[in-house]
């Protein structure tokens, strides 16, 4: 996941690991709001959350007070425990309304969705599982256009053979010149992409690992920051999951 935020923004900060209830998670913050965008937990539950956006609605953070920080949401959610917990939590807990719009990303064993929020409609669900490969993307600058254009270069990387640099897909990294504004790896004169970060599961040595690139560039190699938590409840998927992804 590429974050791509206002250059005014405070710097975020590198990922660390916590332990809440006794569930560790990991995850790299926003250091003004002390949110998160990208995490995983122990479980084996990945999380991402990007900022949607309505035709003409504003770009710049909410000073009304009538939201609450969409930073806030993946935390809760990675407390939860496992997937079938997540899901739950964002299907019966989660109140949308309290934040701007979103995209939220959730990914368990068993278990890919895409949950939607634009303001005054309701949540929508969209089931990722029996997808091979998933992009999502999101610009509050002509945003189809650029969404399109970005969709095409994801199906170009894929057929020049899905390069990949330290386990991430190089699609992250792609800045083309005279289009930097509207590339994967972002550069406008007020924002840009400030961090790239990356999470990957393995089921057969029970681990999940997540690696985190600050101030990425187009040469980018190895990651900054790599962490592992050990893959605890990796079970195969229960009756119970089977009737979330009915």
């Amino acid at each position: 996941m590429n974050r791509d935020e206002a250059l005014s923004r405070a710097p975020e900060t590198s990922p660390v690991i916590h332990a809440d209830d006794s569930i560790r998670w990991m995850a790299p913050h926003d250091g003004e709001k002390g949110g998160t965008w990208m995490g995983a937990n122990e479980h084996g539950v990945v999380a991402c959350l990007l900022n949607a956006y309505l035709p003409g609605e504003s770009l710049l953070p909410d000073t009304s007070g009538h939201y609450q920080s969409r930073g806030e949401i993946i935390p809760t959610m990675l407390a939860q425990g496992g997937g079938v917990e997540a899901v739950e939590w964002i299907e019966s807990e989660l109140d949308p309304k309290k934040y701007p719009s979103f995209m939220l990303l959730v990914f368990a064993k068993g278990i890919a969705r895409c949950y939607t929020w634009h303001k005054h409609e309701t949540m929508a669900c969209e089931d990722l599982l029996d997808a091979e490969w998933v992009l999502r993307s999101s610009s509050g600058w002509d945003s189809s256009e650029v969404s399109k254009w970005r969709e095409d270069l994801f199906a170009d990387w894929r057929s020049d053979g899905e390069e990949m640099i330290d386990h991430l897909p190089k699609f992250h990294l792609i800045q083309e010149a005279g289009r930097e504004d509207w590339s994967p790896l972002m550069k406008r004169s007020w924002s840009g992409t400030r961090s790239v970060t990356q999470v990957a599961i393995d089921f057969n040595d029970l681990k999940i690992d997540l690696r985190y690139w600050p101030q990425p560039y187009p040469g980018s190699h190895h990651a900054d920051v790599h962490l592992a938590l050990p893959l605890i409840h990796a079970d195969s998927v229960s009756e119970k999951t089977e009737s979330l992804r009915s």
